[in-house]
């Protein structure tokens, strides 16, 4: 805030200073201005009398008399040119300038409070603050409450801001305010009705805000978001919960199965859906409903592939740092088939790579005829690739008869 109140300030004295510089400037330029014109009728007068006194109409003395009266008179109209232009435009303008420097300043704060972007930037400050608390681990509570109320009363001032309202949804969600979450995106559904995503958070916000009921309008909303994306993660993670609370635990699966090939491979989530679809099938099973496997099992696994990994030379990295080794299909589907992960302090290695470490039932190494190698150093100790990884690719690789030498060298900076 004191930065923001000292450019402020900073502008307004500007915008005041560009205002009073002419009335300032223009009490010297009158006063200028009068000197002058009595000056010059000085001269005229003068030039006259001069003439009169070669042509014979005045004699010497009387030219020196009337001379000495014009001297007097514009010596006295120099005295009452500035006392007329202190008294006239001196003291008035002292007036008007008073009023302007402290006028300017207040109008423009006004206006700047109902027009501007201040607001935005206090939103921006508050927003940085919990990121950073949170990132530290400290407790954020007063900064997420302040967060909401500021874009709360943004939204009076703004109520069709889609950013706002996915920020204050996404905020009341973390917070448990269900009901509140429901109604921000409820309003940004009307402002993006084809918006899967929005879609998605709404049906879901209404979901939980109803006591987890799965209604036809939570339905009606799932079903829209998929239909304009089949891969809504949101959704198909809700509908899974959903339908196996309401014991319907085939379809459950179906959801969950879907959903799987989104989550990242070492995301924690992803433990969380697999226990879930295994939990879902015991229950089947006690159900007496037939279960059909779609995975192999660990000792009978199809493809097996040993890779061989290393750090190129002159590549410096810190020696906790994540290492992310997988096989992907070529030209395929780019979640990992079978992966692994470790540290830069483990390389060299040799790691195997086979069916047992599928991400998915029925989406392992055996399903695809080629792979590809992929061995990253993440520099955020995420799977995800992103800019400042260092990885090594190679392939691609059959998996009905791979080499027996596969080796991946780590030494290319992703940018």
């Amino acid at each position: 805030m004191p930065d923001f109140l000292m450019v402020s300030v900073l502008l307004a004295a500007l915008a005041a200073l560009f205002v009073l510089s002419p009335l300032m400037l223009n009490r010297s330029v009158q006063s200028g201005e009068r000197g002058s014109i009595n000056v010059s009728l000085f001269k005229d007068r003068l030039q006259e009398l001069e003439n009169d006194r070669k042509q014979g109409v005045i004699s010497d003395d009387e030219f020196q008399s009337l001379k000495t009266e014009l001297e007097r008179r514009l010596l006295e109209d120099a005295g009452e040119s500035g006392e007329t232009v202190a008294s006239v435009s001196g003291k008035p303008s002292k007036v008007i300038i008073g009023l302007l420097a402290l006028s300017i300043p207040l109008v423009a704060w006004s206006i700047y409070q109902q027009t501007g972007a201040r607001a935005d930037w206090e939103i921006t400050q508050t927003l940085k603050q919990a990121r950073q608390k949170a990132a530290a681990g400290a407790n954020t509570q007063r900064e997420v409450t302040q967060l909401v109320a500021q874009l709360n009363q943004r939204l009076e001032q703004r109520p069709d801001d889609s950013r706002y309202l996915m920020l204050v949804g996404n905020t009341q969600m973390g917070l448990g305010n269900y009901a509140a979450a429901t109604d921000a995106y409820q309003r940004l559904s009307v402002l993006s009705p084809e918006d899967p995503a929005v879609l998605g958070q709404y049906a879901q916000a209404l979901y939980l805000s109803s006591g987890r009921a799965l209604s036809d309008k939570v339905r009606r909303l799932a079903d829209k978001a998929l239909s304009l994306d089949p891969q809504q993660a949101t959704v198909l993670g809700m509908m899974g919960i959903a339908y196996f609370e309401e014991d319907d635990y085939q379809q459950a699966i179906n959801y969950w199965e879907r959903l799987l090939p989104l989550l990242g491979p070492v995301s924690p989530n992803r433990q969380m859906i697999v226990a879930g679809i295994e939990q879902a099938k015991e229950l089947l099973r006690e159900g007496g409903v037939e279960v059909t496997e779609t995975s192999t099992p660990v000792e009978q696994a199809a493809v097996s592939l040993q890779v061989q990994v290393a750090i190129g030379e002159g590549i410096q990295v810190e020696q906790g740092a994540s290492v992310f080794v997988y096989a992907r299909a070529m030209g395929g589907p780019r979640m990992p088939l079978a992966v692994a992960r470790m540290t830069v302090a483990d390389l060299p290695t040799t790691i195997t790579l086979d069916d047992s470490m599928a991400m998915a039932p029925g989406f392992k190494l055996s399903s695809f005829e080629e792979v590809e190698l992929v061995a990253r150093i993440s520099k955020n100790g995420i799977a995800n690739r992103g800019s400042g990884d260092i990885e090594g690719l190679f392939g691609p690789v059959s998996t009905a008869s791979p080499a027996e030498n596969l080796s991946l060298l780590i030494d290319q900076l992703v940018k």
